[in-house]
């Protein structure tokens, strides 16, 4: 599903944030990238959304070079992925259920598939009761199953989380983190970065550990070792 191969990515302050990583996530995989601030793990997930490039290796999804994609081409990359953020993101000015409906209207998704598919996913995240709130209205744990919600609406292969528990308390955070194990096992590959040592230790999946841009430990079930 996801192929890091001899990928090292260095900035144009000179720092060099990943250094020749080579590992491979698997369909249907559960993986948490661990590692202190600073340690690269931010950086390969911004390559996996194309949001930086990768200065010498290769990336594949789905068994396609991604490398040097056309700019053209990465919108529709995208649409193959979830992806969440630590911060929410999401339009204040619009209702949950319009938050979530809007990532379907961005790819022309049909009104009556819309109509269809956001009541589903608010379900999953347990929200339709408040499908018509207002961001500044929900919790911050309400606001994160929101951007879940958006994230999973049009059934993504993979879903992409940067830190989704870092702005969260820890009862919230465990939510949070249990509704993705819930959509892991719905058959979506999920990539997790984050720093939350008691969570990963919790959860018993994969982790790929790194520290100072390098792969330093990759276990199947393993916990979060600093």
């Amino acid at each position: 599903m996801i192929t890091f191969e001899n990928v090292s990515k260095k900035y144009s302050t000179g720092v060099e944030a990943v250094r020749d990583v080579s590992l491979e996530i698997e369909k249907g995989e559960f993986a948490f990238i661990v590692g202190p601030s600073g340690c690269g793990k931010s950086t390969l997930m911004k390559m996996l959304l194309k949001e930086v490039e990768p200065t010498a290796g290769r990336v594949y999804i789905n068994g396609k070079d991604i490398t040097h994609l056309p700019k053209k081409k990465v919108p529709y990359l995208r649409r193959s992925m979830g992806i969440v953020f630590q911060d929410f993101r999401l339009l204040q000015d619009k209702t949950v259920y319009e938050n979530v409906a809007y990532a379907m209207r961005v790819i022309e998704t049909s009104s009556k598939v819309i109509r269809k598919q956001v009541p589903n996913a608010l379900s999953l995240v347990g929200l339709l009761h408040k499908a018509k709130m207002y961001p500044n209205e929900l919790s911050g744990g309400e606001q994160q199953r929101v951007a879940v919600a958006r994230a999973i609406v049009n059934n993504p292969m993979m879903l992409i989380a940067d830190e989704p528990t870092g702005n969260l308390d820890p009862d919230t955070a465990w939510e949070i983190m249990s509704l993705l194990n819930d959509i892991n096992r719905r058959g979506t590959t999920v990539v997790v970065a984050t720093h939350a040592k008691e969570i990963v230790d919790k959860m018993q999946k994969r982790v790929i550990a790194i520290e100072q841009g390098v792969i330093h430990s990759d276990i199947k079930r393993g916990v979060y070792t600093k």
